[in-house]
């Protein structure tokens, strides 16, 4: 099979989606609604309009959230069943992303629970408890008395072997942290592997794109965390995930135990994203300093305006360049999980009671 009749008709198909979708209109209205039921009300007649419904059926936003991620999982489904055997078994990986997710707030449940013990029973009705890639028992981890019946309910999956790491103590005195991270670190070796088995211009798209991904994500990492949370060298080395330019450069340079890796951090970055490197020379050790924390959290928040630029200007790029390739369908997920994420942001501001425009400022729009 050629490229071409591999990808000519999910791609036709998902670029007619994108043109729909690259509306903002839709933003903007919910936006200038006076209440949440009427910023809600705007989604009829739109591809989200099955959330309308569940908002008016039960006038909880959380469900609505629920109803949201079952609408993601089966975007990627149908996707994959569009698509070969080797991207479809790649976009199962990107799926098991939602799912790392979905697990680590099945084990914050259990660990309020079991660990700090708060009442969680009306929390749990809230988490997705289906098959989303691996087959794993929700409620046997949530309700579970145990670390060992905590692993049962993960019993044949991935992350039976991230449990087996830790143990009740240690999540009792050291909290969620380090067991979060590791989930994280075992899906990008996953996406690392997953990548290795795409070919040709699939591969190389694949690689650009996640490979900016990680190092953006390893800057915030080293910025928030050496700064901010004043994380030590071994620490850092374990937070950071090994994937990307900006991780082999930190460690060739000795940038995670240097007394100032900000400063190491900044010459690694001018090479690759100048763009950024000024914000993060201007950020500073905060200690007890009020204004200094203050000014460092503008200077991420700059930072992270950079980067969410930076992805959108790779997939639209992306999206004037083959029509042939797993591009689309990369694009197409990207635009999709964008604009959920503003619409959360919206009604969630709305529930909250934020005005248009600190809403529009954290929505990016």
């Amino acid at each position: 099979m050629s490229r071409v009749s591999d990808y000519a008709f999910i791609n036709a198909k998902l670029r007619a989606r994108i043109g729909i979708m690259r509306d903002t209109s839709l933003f903007s209205e919910m936006m200038k609604a006076p209440s949440l039921t009427e910023a809600a009300a705007k989604l009829d007649g739109t591809r989200h309009s099955d959330l309308l419904d569940v908002y008016r059926s039960t006038g909880d936003l959380q469900q609505l959230e629920l109803r949201m991620l079952e609408d993601e999982i089966a975007l990627y489904r149908e996707v994959e069943g569009f698509l070969p055997a080797v991207p479809a078994s790649f976009v199962s990986v990107l799926l098991e992303k939602i799912e790392t997710d979905n697990v680590k707030n099945a084990i914050r449940l259990w660990y309020s629970d079991a660990v700090r013990h708060h009442a969680i029973s009306y929390r749990s009705s809230y988490i997705y408890k289906g098959v989303i890639v691996h087959r794993i028992d929700y409620d046997g981890a949530i309700n579970a008395s145990s670390y060992p019946d905590l692993m049962k309910a993960f019993h044949g999956t991935p992350y039976e072997e991230v449990l087996s790491s830790f143990s009740m103590e240690t999540l009792a005195s050291d909290g969620l942290f380090a067991l979060e991270i590791a989930i994280d670190h075992m899906w990008f070796r996953h996406l690392e592997a997953g990548i290795r088995t795409l070919t040709g211009e699939d591969r190389a798209i694949a690689e650009a794109i996640y490979s900016t991904d990680v190092d953006l994500k390893n800057i915030l990492i080293l910025t928030r965390y050496s700064y901010s949370y004043h994380l030590p060298a071994d620490r850092l080395r374990n937070v950071m995930i090994p994937m990307g330019f900006i991780s082999k450069e930190a460690e060739r340079r000795g940038a995670l135990s240097s007394d100032d890796p900000i400063a190491a951090l900044s010459g690694i970055v001018r090479h690759r994203y100048p763009q950024i490197s000024e914000e993060i020379r201007r950020i500073r050790r905060t200690a007890d300093d009020l204004t200094s924390a203050e000014e460092n959290s503008r200077q991420i928040l700059l930072i992270e305006a950079y980067l969410g630029e930076k992805r959108r200007q790779e997939y639209r790029r992306i999206l004037m360049g083959d029509p042939f390739s797993i591009g689309v369908v990369l694009a197409y997920f990207f635009l999709c999980l964008q604009e959920d994420g503003c619409i959360r942001a919206i009604l969630s501001g709305k529930y909250y009671g934020l005005s248009e425009e600190k809403i529009r400022e954290g929505v990016g729009l």
